[in-house]
């Protein structure tokens, strides 16, 4: 389209046409992204009618958000590679930010269950449960006391995150072996776990299990086991393999121990089988 140069506008008003401040344009010509057709005897700058079709495709880029310096070069000397380039280079940081901010979806979505979970659970009691094939990413096993201390499961926990380059905001929780459970050793946690996939975790098999809510200090959890065992065997069950605790409601939800709520998970079978 041929436009007429005869046209001319002074800077507020090309700004005006396109609905932006004069400032911008004063900045696109000191950084010479976009200079003004000529400068009057007066000093006033001016712009022509066959500028607003460039200018709008600055525009356009700025609002797609082409960085000012990928833009620099490209009006310098436009060209329909140099757009392609421009462009397929946009889209693919389009798509790494839409990777993370989806990974960071998942995070706040995962939060958000395991505290409504909590939060809504009927303390104290055992549910029996079918669970389905589960893939998890565990943490080498751990060398520790007999009792894990608080300090010892944090430095397991950080050394986890780091070695397994997960997010520090996702939901890690510990395994207590099954061999510690038939001791009655309550405090001695043997690895720990998160959510993984078929390609980065290990499959836990589906099947019957016992869950119990655990309200209250951590110090408190092998009443909270004592409790659970004598409830799954009332129920006809036995437990077997490793226990898996989750940390539903914990430091980052509350600074008042007693409200924590931990999840306890074992898989169980019928006492007849």
């Amino acid at each position: 389209m041929k436009f007429n140069d005869k046209i001319i506008y002074s800077t507020g008003e090309f700004a005006a046409y396109f609905g932006i401040k004069k400032d911008t344009l004063l900045y696109y010509d000191k950084i010479n992204l976009f200079r003004p057709a000529g400068i009057r005897s007066n000093g006033y700058r001016y712009y022509t009618a066959s500028q607003i079709a460039p200018f709008r495709t600055l525009l356009s880029m700025r609002e797609l958000n082409v960085p000012i310096n990928k833009l620099l070069p490209y009006f310098q000397n436009p060209s329909a590679k140099k757009l392609s380039d421009l462009t397929t280079s946009q889209l693919t940081k389009i798509d790494e930010e839409i990777s993370k901010l989806t990974q960071i979806q998942l995070l706040l979505k995962q939060l958000t269950d395991s505290v409504n979970e909590g939060l809504n659970a009927e303390y104290g009691k055992v549910l029996i449960v079918s669970l389905s094939d589960t893939y998890l990413l565990y943490s080498k096993q751990t060398v520790t006391d007999p009792e894990t201390s608080e300090e010892q499961w944090a430095d397991i926990h950080n050394d986890f995150i780091m070695s397994s380059n997960i997010p520090g905001s996702s939901n890690v929780g510990s395994v207590l072996s099954e061999n510690d459970l038939k001791n009655k050793v309550y405090n001695h946690i043997n690895r720990l776990f998160t959510e993984g996939t078929c390609h980065t975790g290990r499959l836990r098999k589906g099947g019957t299990y016992a869950v119990y809510y655990h309200k209250g200090l951590y110090s408190h959890m092998k009443h909270a086991y004592s409790n659970m065992f004598r409830q799954i065997n009332e129920l006809g069950y036995i437990p077997v393999g490793d226990a898996y605790e989750e940390y539903l409601i914990a430091e980052t939800a509350s600074a008042n121990e007693e409200e924590y709520v931990t999840k306890i998970t074992i898989n169980v079978k019928g006492s007849c089988q």
